[in-house]
């Protein structure tokens, strides 16, 4: 049992990196996004002319 777990164990290592990268990125993308837009980015656009 104890060679199962040395064999597997890289997989593990590897695959708790991965999970914890992404959890990482996504608090770090929550943390940093910009939280009132610019109200002409968010507007429509119909073809150069103002939003009726």
């Amino acid at each position: 049992m104890e060679n199962i777990a040395q064999d597997y164990l890289p997989i593990l290592m590897l695959l708790a990196v991965a999970i914890g990268l992404g959890i990482v990125l996504l608090l770090a993308a929550a943390v940093l996004a910009v939280r009132s837009p610019d109200p002409e980015k968010v507007s429509a656009y119909e073809c150069g002319f103002d939003a009726i």
